[in-house]
């Protein structure tokens, strides 16, 4: 796991180009702090920062390939490189022994199409001199980041946004207010976007090549769609050894490896499944609420970790040390991110940093196999029928509790992309608007952003429309907030973070089978529970869904409070002009006297407020 960055054909003295390289590299410590190291020729500079996991001896990067010269500079793992290697070996002799040669001799070779060949998770720059073509590629799900920026024949790329910004790219910093707006909305910027205007990330599953001629890019994978046929087979014995295979796979490793253990079916799955397979016990991380009982997965994860052998380490979370990191851990999320998992997520990292190099964890499950309240909400919407649908705000006035307009808009006939997504809104439309005041993009540009996602969920919901909702959280949820937030509050840490459950053949065979087959009738993630079944005793294989989460409200009426104040009090909310400064203090009030709980909503404005300060407020690292 590393960080990588780099400008193309810059117009600048070669100095000039080394040096905000060189800050960009600086930007991106925490990514690698075993080593830094650089590749520079008459068009190209490529900085890299090393966390050492595969081949700690020869593995530095970036790498050349004598025969041809050409370079890469990869961040993440290709878990089957061993494969790889033996079918390349008999014509190419290899210098090292890690994956990040065996990624730059096939793409070099077989041509960057062969991308589909890596299983991984992985963003890596091909620098191609002969051919003066740089080559940026991402996983499949986008679990490693990739961000770009260009201008005329000047391209500069980099593993954070942050970074791009440290090497004074673009040269104005201009807010993208539509991103911001899908911040308020959904509490993420969506994969496609980035938060500041000009700057692009490179999408899953794509290749981004720019020559001299121009920037061309295509998709090189998408999900495979349901197959009737694929429930006649067998898929619980399916997935219990593609699984067990990818935990196999993803324990290729020359550092420690732990996982990340919450006590519900996913992570306990993955810790049975890794420690069968390393064959010995391992140290496993949990987070304890242990003032907030409610929110407290300790007890579960105490149980499942007696039963599986590992060796537990439970992080009591203090919620009033936060306030004292919250500026670092806002720094370390590198684009606005109302998920308050982060807290949790950042503090956990540190711990299991201090005894691991390497954790895995188990994002992925529930979009693959169907763990979301909302997933049932909305098909439990669906099968009340259009009649039974019109009947509910009837219902509903006559036992005292009349519909809100999102009560009504979830009723919504027929079953439609923004009904579905309303289920996770932060703010509602009107709220929204009403926080961005004059600011606030027009409905039309809300609309075409989703107008692609939504045609796809339209056409997969005519068949099976639960697979389009398990879809719709896989191209949305999971690489907008989920991915992005483990990753960056892990290697805030220098911690690597794999995704057992995205591995390429468990994932591929999962979306091919039906939505009813993966959820199953009566319980979520049917599938996956008659797996664990094998490994897990019954009360961790089959308890409720917990969902990971903090109690951000009263956290924000406590020990967040005075920074609640401070931030977003500040004269700087009003003079900016991108929130409206009377909405968010009545907003602030109304929580506080405890009329309204706004704390996902306070806590997205807090977040953006502060790296609104941190990006805007600050003179940029590197002159233009």
């Amino acid at each position: 796991m590393c960080g990588l960055c780099g400008v193309l054909r810059s117009p600048e003295p070669p100095q000039q180009r080394r040096r905000r390289v060189e800050a960009m590299t600086r930007a991106l410590a925490h990514r690698g702090p075993d080593a830094e190291a650089y590749f520079e020729d008459d068009e190209i500079v490529v900085g890299f920062r090393r966390l050492a996991v595969i081949d700690l001896l020869t593995g530095d990067q970036p790498i050349v390939m004598p025969e041809t010269g050409a370079v890469i500079a990869l961040n993440g793992e290709v878990y089957n490189y061993r494969q790889l290697r033996a079918e390349l070996e008999d014509e190419q002799r290899f210098r090292t022994r890690g994956d990040a040669e065996v990624a730059l001799r096939l793409l070099a070779s077989r041509g960057v199409a062969a991308v589909t060949r890596l299983d991984g998770m992985f963003a890596a720059a091909l620098w191609e001199p002969r051919r003066r073509t740089l080559s940026l590629v991402r996983d499949r799900f986008g679990i490693k980041p990739l961000y770009l920026w260009q201008e005329g024949a000047t391209v500069a790329f980099a593993s954070e946004l942050g970074a791009l910004l440290a090497g004074g790219f673009p040269p104005q910093r201009r807010l993208d207010i539509l991103s911001l707006q899908h911040v308020l909305d959904q509490k993420y910027v969506p994969a496609e976007r980035a938060i500041v205007a000009g700057v692009r990330p490179v999408p899953p599953a794509t290749v981004v090549q720019v020559t001299p001629e121009g920037v061309k890019r295509w998709v090189y994978w998408t999900p495979p769609l349901p197959q009737p046929s694929a429930a006649a087979g067998r898929p619980f014995a399916e997935v219990r050894e593609r699984l067990r295979a990818a935990a196999a796979r993803q324990l290729v490793a020359d550092v420690p490896v732990g996982v990340f253990l919450s006590g519900g079916v996913d992570s306990s799955l993955v810790t049975a499944l890794a420690q069968e397979a390393a064959g010995r016990p391992l140290e496993a991380f949990t987070v304890s609420f242990a003032d907030s009982p409610g929110w407290d997965e300790a007890p579960a994860a105490r149980r499942a970790a007696a039963h599986l052998g590992c060796h537990h380490h439970i992080l009591a979370i203090n919620p009033q040390e936060v306030p004292g990191d919250l500026q670092r851990l806002a720094a370390s999320l590198d684009s606005p991110l109302g998920d308050a998992t982060a807290i949790p997520t950042w503090y956990v990292s540190r711990l299991a940093r201090s005894r691991v190099t390497v954790t895995l964890s188990g994002e992925g499950a529930d979009e693959l196999f169907g763990g979301y309240a909302r997933q049932r909400w909305d098909t439990l919407v669906d099968r009340l029928g259009p009649l039974g649908r019109r009947g509910v705000p009837g219902l509903a006035r006559l036992l005292g509790r009349p519909l809100s307009r999102r009560g009504r808009a979830r009723l919504a006939d027929p079953p439609s992309l923004g009904r579905y997504l309303d289920w996770s809104r932060a703010f509602s439309p009107e709220l929204a608007r009403e926080v961005l005041g004059s600011a606030a993009p027009g409905e039309d540009e809300l609309e075409q952003e989703r107008i692609k996602l939504a045609a796809e969920y339209h056409a997969l919901a005519a068949q099976d429309p639960l697979a389009a909702r398990l879809l719709a959280d896989l191209r949305q949820f999971l690489p907008g907030d989920l991915l992005p937030k483990v990753d960056r509050m892990s290697m805030a840490h220098g911690l690597e973070v794999r995704v057992p459950y995205l591995d390429s053949e468990l994932a591929e065979y999962v979306l091919s089978l039906p939505g009813r087959v993966r959820l199953g009738l009566w319980r979520d993630k049917g599938l996956l529970r008659r797996v664990a079944r094998g490994w897990l005793p019954r009360e961790v294989a089959g308890r409720r869904k917990h969902g990971f989460d903090v109690p951000i409200g009263a956290w924000l009426r406590g020990p967040l409070k005075e920074p609640l104040l401070d931030v977003l009090a500040t004269p700087a909310v009003r003079g900016r002009g991108v929130f409206s400064a009377p909405v968010v203090a009545r907003l602030v009030d109304e929580h506080l006297q405890g009329v309204a709980d706004h704390g996902e909503r306070l806590w997205c404005l807090l977040v953006s407020e502060l790296w609104l300060q941190q990006v805007f407020d600050r003179p940029p690292e590197v002159a233009a």
